[in-house]
């Protein structure tokens, strides 16, 4: 039989003591609030494709992966009331970073929106399941490419990177509202807009001339049926430009995905640069 030092020494060898374990579950609980706040809004992580029982899954391994990596920074002395009273605070904190990033991708369905409503392609949709919603074709290739180069590019390391420097400058249960967090949400709006416009642009440009130029044709040869032929031609000349502006805007995309990422980070006071981060 085993004597007690034996088992006492192999103890010692174990990351944590069990009754460690306990003590721990109130901090951990923070550490699964803040992670949860992001993983139900930011973009991939917050796809309905994914089930719910596999995302909250996901949400439990990557807080007990995210947990040793704060647990030296956190108070020995959190209790489950604490965990009451702080659990909005933490989620509030990966809400901000999620909302923000679902905010700057919807730019790219706002273009899909103003292409199509000029092209005449607006009242054929489609469902995107990973919003659960009807939306416009250009809208979904925009949505698709976009989230295509996130991931080419590391947008998803980063949104992890950005949302573990977190807890350097905000620790467990020391959050506090201020008006960071609204002024970071009103710059990623702005943002999106902006980035809609951008890729909207060459396109909407494209069908001003062409109904400038099919309102000469009208003009000049009364007995061509200018409605019949200008449709055809909205919708052509919609979808080439499209292709072409969307094939030569990689840059433009990937420039605006990090530009993003550095407002969200200095939102939350972090440094510009994603620490951790492998291009």
């Amino acid at each position: 039989m085993k004597s007690t030092e034996d088992l006492r020494h192999r103890g010692e060898k174990l990351p944590w003591a069990l009754t460690d374990i306990f003590s721990a579950m109130p901090a951990f609980a923070l550490v699964l609030f803040r992670m949860t706040g992001l993983m139900i809004t930011a973009p991939i992580f917050a796809s309905r494709i994914i089930p719910g029982r596999v995302r909250g899954a996901l949400i439990m391994a990557m807080a007990a992966m995210t947990f040793p990596l704060v647990r030296p920074q956190t108070p020995l002395d959190i209790t489950w009331g604490g965990v009451i009273a702080g659990s909005v605070g933490e989620m509030m904190i990966g809400l901000a970073i999620g909302i923000s990033l679902a905010m700057f991708v919807s730019g790219v369905e706002v273009a899909g929106l103003m292409v199509g409503r000029q092209a005449g392609l607006a009242i054929g949709q489609v469902f995107d399941p990973s919003s659960n919603t009807q939306v416009s074709i250009i809208g979904q290739v925009y949505t698709i490419s976009l989230m295509t180069l996130f991931l080419l590019a590391g947008g998803h390391r980063a949104t992890m990177a950005a949302l573990l420097d977190t807890y350097e400058v905000i620790p467990l249960l020391s959050f506090q509202m201020n008006d960071s967090i609204p002024l970071l949400l009103i710059t990623m709006v702005t943002a999106s807009f902006v980035l809609g416009i951008r890729l909207a642009g060459p396109v909407l440009i494209a069908l001003f001339l062409t109904g400038t130029a099919m309102g000469f044709l009208s003009r000049t040869m009364p007995q061509l049926n200018i409605l019949s032929v200008g449709f055809t031609v909205r919708v052509l000349v919609a979808l080439g430009i499209a292709g072409f502006a969307l094939a030569g805007c990689q840059d433009v995309l990937v420039d605006a995905v990090w530009r993003a990422f550095e407002t969200i980070r200095l939102g939350m006071g972090l440094d510009s640069y994603p620490r951790g981060l492998v291009n």
